[in-house]
């Protein structure tokens, strides 16, 4: 479970009806909160600022200050992971034109899936054909495509043999990832999914303070793609495709931050990571859905699968399972509350 948290007093929750039950709220019911004003960020030592290199591009000003460590492939694989910041704002274009004046910081490159070995520690649960790893961000799940990019699958074979993934997370979403060990007992624990069987649950740091408890419904239609990745919003369409998503505030981290635990009763594409948005409370690090000003230097959205409860696919026993609490939350609250 959660470590033990301080919990406010409870505000009245304007999110429900007088019958207690929770409101339809999103675009058409209500209006998405604008993104907090008044960012802070404040450079820390790696920070340089741009003089006579005024006209460079991005990739070669941070080539430039590494003194022939870092090549300007490597340079721009990690500003793709999200790896600097222009001005206090996460900047991934290498071909960016620099002015006079501004401040460019490069942090270290987050690690690379290939770079991502077994843990025995991540094993979660190993029984009776069920398998949960604590997968970390980063890592796929399964092969893109081609078939080609190193993921947990495939990790997990190496080492295992049979074993495949039931659902998935995105690659930079952590947390628990449930396999089974033969075909018959992945289709059984597939159809749990699709019968709405398994509950899971996530943990989120989300900026700013959204209301203690609410449910935020809305419908979801593509809008394109970046970089690879399918682009979802709420609207409407013949393909639009309902999610819902509820949520509880666990701890207020600061002026600037939310600690929450997510409930989704739909599994939609990208689901949780728009609704925050969509609320004006992006999750932390989302350069998708987010606008990129985080208070505080993230190389991943701060969305972790906390918590999967189902009924065991042959015995019918209550299976619940639970990742110890990230590292990583622990590190972004611990600099969020000394802003």
């Amino acid at each position: 479970m959660l470590p033990p948290m301080p919990r406010p007093p409870r505000p009245p929750n304007r999110n429900r009806s007088e019958g207690g039950e929770p409101r339809r709220s999103g675009p058409s019911g209500s209006r998405p909160r604008p993104p907090q004003k008044g960012m802070v960020w404040r450079p820390g030592p790696s920070a340089r600022q741009v003089g006579s290199e005024t006209g460079m591009d991005l990739a070669h000003f941070i080539a430039l200050g590494a003194k022939g460590e870092l090549s300007v492939r490597a340079i721009r694989r990690a500003l793709d992971a999200g790896s600097c910041r222009v001005n206090g704002q996460v900047e991934t274009f290498g071909s960016r034109i620099l002015k006079k004046g501004e401040i460019v910081e490069f942090f270290i490159p987050a690690k690379r899936p290939q770079d991502h070995d077994f843990e025995e520690q991540r094993v979660l649960h190993d029984v009776d054909g069920v398998f949960a790893y604590d997968k970390p961000a980063g890592l796929p799940v399964t092969a893109n495509d081609a078939g080609k990019k190193w993921n947990l699958e495939r990790l997990l074979r190496d080492r295992f043999g049979m074993m495949i993934a039931v659902h998935r997370l995105d690659a930079d979403t952590s947390g628990v990832v449930l396999f089974a060990r033969t075909s018959a007992l992945a289709r059984k624990l597939e159809e749990g999914f699709r019968e709405h069987h398994v509950e899971k649950t996530y943990l989120a740091l989300v900026r700013g303070q959204p209301r203690e408890t609410g449910t935020y419904r809305s419908y979801l239609i593509k809008k394109g793609e970046q970089k690879g990745q399918e682009r979802w919003a709420s609207g409407h369409g013949a393909d639009a495709r309902e999610a819902v998503t509820n949520w509880e505030v666990e701890e207020r981290v600061g002026k600037w931050a939310s600690l929450v635990r997510v409930k989704p009763t739909t599994g939609r594409y990208h689901q949780i990571r728009i609704h925050f948005s969509e609320m004006g409370h992006p999750i932390f690090g989302d350069r998708i859905y987010g606008d990129r000003s985080d208070q505080i230097h993230i190389t991943r959205h701060l969305l972790h699968a906390f918590q999967v409860d189902l009924p065991h696919p042959e015995t019918g026993a209550k299976l619940s399972i639970e990742t110890p609490f990230p590292e990583e939350f622990t590190q972004a609250i611990t600099l969020l509350k000394k802003l």
